[in-house]
């Protein structure tokens, strides 16, 4: 569970409220500070325990979640920015009523084969069978697909909203991702997954929960951390970095020492059950 912030210049791990206080008395600004006390308390506040296995959890880095839950841990306020900024845009468009049918950040639960899954959309228009997700970025999609000749979401995202899709209680024909950067906005259309592949290729919502939320669920279960894939995230937006790349460390050693080595004879000139001279022997008669 994350317990406060590395603090930006003394790289001291400092509870929240501590940091807070800093930030408060202005105490942060004598050691030059980018983060006043309102962006501090914003960060702090949508901060979300959450005790279920969510959509973002699934198509999430499982390694970073499991060791979030498992550890007490502390991040850089700077690595946590991108994720207020995000809410500052979702607060805004939920304070705008545009559709009279709308649903807005609404927790939705489902279960699939026994295992309980919650997720909350940013908004579904049921008369327009229409689900939206908005995202900040650094800069928006820029990859054109050569299907459709548009461009299209980031994959992790077109995986939310498919899985989105199953989860709420509404017809959706059209699902969509919009991204907000400093500089412009760009709608991505994303496209529905089949309810059965009909090529290995294709994705379905059951292949994806058995390759994805099945290994984390057990790893949940087992208290075993799960092995290491490189994500997205890792370089600029994990806060669990330090732990992960220290346990990382410690499974690749076991595994170097878990290589089996050939084994020796005590007994002079065999090795691995052969006696060398009549090895030797052998070969002056092939000669």
């Amino acid at each position: 569970m994350l317990k406060g912030f590395i603090c930006e210049k003394t790289g001291e791990k400092t509870p929240f409220e501590d940091c807070l206080e800093c930030a408060r008395t202005r105490l942060n600004r004598k050691l030059g500070c980018p983060f006043d006390e309102a962006t501090i308390a914003g960060m702090i506040f949508h901060q979300k325990i959450k005790n279920d296995i969510s959509v973002t959890m699934i198509s999430g880095c499982h390694r970073g979640t499991f060791i979030g839950r498992e550890n007490d841990t502390y991040a850089y306020p700077s690595g946590m920015y991108w994720a207020f900024r995000g809410q500052i845009a979702h607060k805004i468009m939920e304070e705008v009523n545009i559709h009279p049918d709308e649903v807005k950040e609404k927790r939705f639960v489902k279960e699939w084969d026994g295992i309980e899954i919650s997720g909350t959309p940013d908004l579904i228009i049921p008369n327009q069978q229409v689900l939206k997700d908005y995202k900040t970025s650094k800069s928006v999609p820029s990859y054109r697909s050569k299907v459709t000749g548009k461009i299209s979401a980031w994959e992790n995202h077109r995986v939310q909203l498919n899985l989105y899709r199953w989860l709420v209680p509404y017809e959706i024909n059209t699902m969509e991702v919009v991204y907000f950067s400093m500089e412009e906005t760009l709608i991505c259309p994303v496209g529905i997954w089949q309810e059965k592949a009909k090529k290995k290729s294709d994705m379905t919502v059951d292949r994806y929960m058995e390759e994805n939320l099945v290994p984390l669920k057990m790893a949940m279960d087992s208290e075993t951390m799960p092995p290491y894939r490189p994500h997205w995230s890792c370089d600029q937006f994990c806060g669990v970095s330090e732990i992960c790349f220290r346990e990382l460390k410690k499974e690749i050693m076991a595994a170097r020492l878990r290589v089996v080595k050939p084994k020796k004879s005590k007994k002079k000139g065999v090795t691995n059950g052969k006696d060398s001279s009549t090895q030797k022997r052998s070969g002056n008669a092939a000669s």
